[in-house]
């Protein structure tokens, strides 16, 4: 990246743009999201966490849907009829909790001295490393005033990458839902805070957030990071099926994106 803007070492340009890129890294912050009682999860995140030596990480407790009263579980959803909310579309109690949980890290890090915020579920598992490189090329990356980048799988996104460096390209994302791993900036986690809560959807409904909140939906090819599906069951109940609400603009996007799919214009990882 420095070469191509045409920095070279000992050039007073190349010197400003490496402590450019060394603040940007420093305004990262990692939350990590965990049930206080499973700690096998716990010791599994923290053991991905030095194998990567991330130190600068915050472990935040999860809203736990087996402890919070029926009162203050009923006053954290919306009831507005004529939008989604959890009572239109079958929400759980373990979905709306999986909400509260990443709105509860939105609020820490909004009150932070931090621009990025790196959200990571206990179950996550990194499948490479996450260089200093490859933390540059993804802050730098953040062009946009409120913007997502996922690490997870992505189920759709545009073949042709935004940017490019080494093995990694950023990618325009057409639809996505895993929440266990992705960087955030800060006004995109105050504009989900002010539109999910009191609590309307599911936390990786990334293509409402992105409709609806106006959000730069992003990812990296290839994901950099799993779910261990084999030693850790979802602490959501399979099965649940969310009930389909009619939106207009959702139902616009599916169609273009119909026609996309059509036109061979999307890759996926599925």
């Amino acid at each position: 990246m420095d070469k191509a803007l045409g920095y070279e070492p000992g050039d007073s340009r190349f010197e400003f743009w490496a402590v450019h890129q060394n603040i940007m890294i420093n305004n990262l912050q990692v939350y990590v999201i965990n049930l206080k009682r499973d700690t096998e999860r716990l010791e599994n995140i923290l053991y991905e966490l030095n194998r990567q030596n991330i130190k600068n990480f915050e472990i935040i407790e999860a809203v736990d849907a087996k402890a919070i009263n029926k009162k203050d579980l009923n006053l954290s959803i919306s009831k507005n009829k004529k939008f989604i909310n959890p009572i239109n579309t079958n929400m759980n109690n373990q979905e709306i909790c999986c909400s509260l949980s990443h709105l509860k890290v939105y609020k820490k890090f909004i009150s932070s001295k931090f621009d990025y915020a790196l959200i990571l579920e206990d179950d996550a598992v990194f499948i490479d490393y996450l260089t200093e490189d490859l933390k540059k090329f993804l802050v730098e990356n953040f062009i946009h005033e409120k913007q997502i980048i996922l690490l997870s799988e992505l189920w759709e996104f545009f073949k042709k990458p935004i940017n490019k460096n080494n093995n990694y390209e950023i990618v325009n994302v057409a639809n996505a839902v895993y929440a266990h791993a992705y960087l955030i900036n800060k006004k995109a986690a105050i504009s989900i805070s002010s539109f999910n809560y009191p609590v309307k959807t599911i936390a990786d409904n990334f293509i409402i957030f992105k409709l609806y909140c106006e959000i730069k939906l992003l990812g990296l090819n290839p994901f950099l990071l799993k779910q261990d599906k084999k030693k850790f069951a979802s602490t959501i109940p399979i099965g649940n099926k969310m009930n389909k609400v009619f939106l207009l603009r959702r139902s616009f996007y599916r169609l273009v994106n119909k026609i996309f799919r059509i036109l061979g214009i999307f890759n996926s990882h599925k």
